[in-house]
């Protein structure tokens, strides 16, 4: 039996919790965390919804991931399994099970933007380490504050961090173990963009970018996470095709009109 198996299981056997994922699959998905009496902390059976969550959106253009209620994700629930905490087993299995739902939000459509109203903390910010794009309302606050719990970032979200901001503000970040302002952790290079509305900011973007073709879209992502090679590779696929004599002909259109 693998992790992933082992912890589902182990899952089943605990107490139910309260909070549930909610997942709306198509060209522009959605997945919403709702516990909002917890902040939205993940409790273990939310981890494994999270995780089926991914997978039902699997295709997807873009996603949108969100919190209900005022606040994003103040992390995992650890009080709700506060009676285990002595099983290193459980711990290792929440660990590496985790760190497959990162990677699958990541795979279920290539780009990825979050809405952050109120705290990411803690997890919270790990699952921000996933996105594309984070936009977050002036209000709220991004803290890698694990440290506070005695613990370390355990979503997979540290080596993404580093990929991120660079190994110095990452150590920053993790032994300063502070909550961040929305702009401050704009200038860290946690959040993209502010917005006093960022759902529907959110929204408005995720439109646009699934609107463009997806052979396109698809480029301009490769061409971000593979580098030069990479981007000398999407441009050729795209040069003179389908996408590229369309655009040409809107243009040609306009300069007679």
């Amino acid at each position: 039996m693998n992790h992933g198996a082992r912890f589902r299981e182990r899952v089943a056997a605990l107490p139910a919790a309260g909070g549930r994922i909610h997942a709306q699959p198509g060209v522009v998905a959605e997945i919403v965390i709702d516990s909002p009496d917890r902040r939205n902390a993940l409790s273990p059976q939310m981890m494994v919804a999270l995780r089926d969550a991914a997978s039902a959106v699997a295709g997807a253009r873009v996603l949108l991931l969100r919190g209900e209620g005022g606040a994003f994700c103040a992390g995992g629930d650890l009080g709700a399994i506060r009676a285990h905490l002595a099983d290193s087993g459980l711990g290792a299995e929440l660990q590496a099970f985790m760190n497959d739902t990162l990677s699958a939000i990541e795979a279920a459509a290539p780009v990825r933007v979050a809405a952050v109203m109120g705290p990411a903390l803690g997890g919270g910010a790990e699952l921000l380490t996933a996105m594309s794009f984070v936009v977050a309302s002036p209000g709220a606050t991004v803290g890698w504050v694990q440290a506070r719990m005695g613990l370390s970032p355990g979503f997979g979200g540290a080596a993404r961090l580093v990929r991120q901001v660079g190994e110095r503000c990452a150590m920053r970040l993790l032994l300063e173990a502070r909550a961040l302002g929305a702009e401050e952790a704009a200038r860290a290079g946690l959040v993209d963009h502010v917005a006093d509305d960022p759902v529907s900011y959110a929204r408005d973007w995720c439109e646009a970018a699934a609107a463009w073709p997806p052979a396109v879209l698809h480029a301009a992502v490769e061409a971000v996470r593979g580098g030069p090679g990479a981007e000398a590779t999407q441009f050729h696929g795209l040069w003179g095709g389908e996408a590229h004599q369309a655009a040409l002909a809107r243009s040609m259109v306009g300069r007679r009109a």
